[in-house]
């Protein structure tokens, strides 16, 4: 039977931790499962750590916390106007309630929620980003494409470390995404840090207009935002070296069937398609439309961000509203 935490145990945690016991040792002691201490401390720790008595404190206001957790119709008719009319997802619903004070649950609760309605015929699920009705196994694929279409590649193994820490603006992730046929594709640029997104238009996959399209969109940023810029494999991007030369950027190019290595990008991509699924036409997307889109994107709050917003964290790196 589960049992919470007494103030006892708390002390005697916090009297280890100060001793530098292991983990385990720790565990032992307590009579308590790793996950258990580490979600004692991750949850009631304070700007000096963990103590004791502030965590014992921290965990008895949570308990009587007046906010329900029952699931009610009200919430889950709420959930339901907010993935449809909002485009909300599960995590931003749950986070936005709590922030506000409303009566909130988990984001969890809200996804087995949305998963039992389609089960039983239901039609919210086509309202999530990716439009699942179950949730799927994600499964690298056997890399058979191979390295030879695209001459002179440095792939993203080269790629500085700073890149992976997100902690400087101006390292950018690109790609395309194609409209119906013949109707013309999308570019895609996102920064990693503050998840500033771009988007351009081409009539085509020539590398060429690809090419100028992206020079065209990063040239509006000062050299202090490009330093580097990470795609695919895709051949629209064969005329990288020219994109480095004009815009005095390294560019690298992510291994073959490895999407996740460009993962903030694919993110940003799978909101572009909740406003245009795929096989949309881009026919007649003219600037203003563009500009849209791009703004829908960017005034999205992000939990990367503590639930700020691209635009609020561009705009604190350049000083004004791009």
């Amino acid at each position: 039977m589960h049992h919470h935490m007494t103030l006892e145990e708390r002390r005697l945690l916090y009297n280890m931790r100060q001793a530098g016991d292991k983990a385990s040792v720790i565990c032992k002691r307590l009579g308590r499962p790793p996950c258990t201490i580490s979600r004692e401390v991750q949850r009631n720790s304070g700007k000096r750590g963990y103590r004791y008595k502030q965590a014992h404190a921290k965990a008895q206001a949570r308990a009587k916390r007046e906010v329900p957790r029952c699931f009610t119709q009200s919430m889950k008719d709420e959930v339901a106007r907010c993935l449809e009319y909002k485009q909300s997802s599960p995590h931003i619903i749950s986070e936005q309630a709590r922030a506000q004070g409303r009566p909130f649950v988990c984001k969890e609760t809200i996804y087995q929620h949305l998963y039992a309605d389609s089960k039983a015929g239901g039609s919210l699920c086509t309202f999530l980003p990716r439009a699942h009705r179950t949730r799927r196994r994600r499964c690298p694929r056997t890399d058979g494409r191979g390295r030879g279409r695209i001459l002179n590649q440095r792939m993203i193994d080269s790629r500085p470390a700073e890149v992976d820490t997100r902690e400087t603006v101006g390292h950018w992730e690109g790609d395309l995404i194609n409209g119906a046929a013949g109707t013309g594709h999308l570019v895609t640029l996102v920064e990693r840090k503050s998840r500033w997104t771009l988007i351009g238009r081409t009539q085509t996959k020539g590398a060429k207009e690809v090419s100028r399209a992206i020079i065209r969109l990063l040239s509006q940023l000062p050299s202090s935002a490009r330093k580097s810029l990470t795609f695919d494999n895709g051949k629209e991007f064969a005329k990288h070296q020219t994109i480095a030369r004009v815009l005095k950027m390294d560019v690298f190019f992510a291994h073959p069937y490895h999407s996740w290595e460009r993962g903030t990008n694919e993110n940003v991509n799978g909101l572009i398609r909740r406003q245009y699924p795929k096989r949309s036409s881009f026919a007649e997307m003219d600037g203003y439309q563009l500009w849209q889109l791009a703004r829908f994107v960017n005034d999205r709050p992000r939990r990367c961000l503590k639930w700020r917003t691209p635009l609020e964290e561009i705009t604190a790196f350049l000083g004004f509203a791009p």
